[in-house]
């Protein structure tokens, strides 16, 4: 049963208009533009803007996927009636979430694939072999905790609020966690907020590996902190609703 949600929920993400807007032409845009505008081979924490900017799109691209191809969809399936339907079933509800949840996972494996090559390609970026290889492993299994968020986000019983609040979560972090700008050049109060969301930690990791080292055992804790706190909350919610 886990297989075959899974293998449908990939065919499904792959085939879906919003995914290659939001996940894909969207990030990539804002790092061209972003990449442009500063000069891409121009010097930025021991890397260059092109591939500090690439770590920043490509976070920016996999948390807006846990976020509006993950966990608003899941609250609409939820309004739509589809996950009491899959209460009727054999299916558990757990085993769903968890089949979207590896889906995602895939698929942000190949946004990866697809993002990496082409802005090397676009400005020549002259990364190790290593460090493109812990860049994309860090960013891609670093994406599970906001897949987590994704998953407390389709818990809520409005499906137009999940939305607000998505892209609420989305922006915030892009631009306090220093996504679109880095976090030198914020208001020192919205660093000191930045400093707090597991979206900086998780940029930062990468962004770590550019300037020849490795992301530290904070980027490490609050993500994992971070995952294992949704995790916990959403599990929590989706038991009372289905004890309803």
């Amino acid at each position: 049963m886990f297989l075959a949600v899974w293998k449908a929920e990939c065919l499904r993400l792959l085939r879906s208009p919003f995914f290659l807007l939001f996940s894909l032409a969207m990030p990539m845009g804002f790092y061209f533009l972003f990449a442009g505008l500063n000069g891409p081979d121009t010097t930025i924490g021991g890397t260059t803007w092109g591939a500090y900017s690439l770590m920043s799109m490509t976070a920016f691209s996999l948390i807006g996927t846990a976020v509006s191809q993950f966990g608003i969809r899941l609250a609409y399936e939820r309004r739509d009636g589809w996950m009491r339907l899959m209460r009727m079933t054999p299916l558990p509800t757990g085993v769903y979430v968890a089949g979207k949840i590896a889906s995602t996972l895939i698929v942000n494996l190949a946004v990866v694939a697809i993002l990496f090559p082409a802005a090397a390609f676009a400005y020549g970026l002259t990364l190790t072999a290593s460090q493109w290889a812990l860049c994309a492993a860090w960013l891609w299994l670093g994406s599970a905790p906001f897949l987590a968020m994704g998953a407390l986000l389709g818990a809520l019983k409005n499906a137009d609020a999940a939305i607000g609040v998505g892209n609420a979560l989305l922006m915030g972090m892009a631009i306090f966690g220093g996504l679109w700008m880095p976090m030198e050049s914020l208001p020192s109060w919205m660093q000191t907020v930045g400093a707090l969301l597991p979206a900086h930690h998780y940029a930062s990791g990468a962004w770590s590996v550019l300037a020849g080292g490795l992301p530290g055992a904070k980027e490490w804790l609050v993500l994992l902190g971070y995952g294992a706190g949704f995790m916990v909350l959403s599990a929590y919610v989706y038991r009372r609703q289905e004890a309803m």
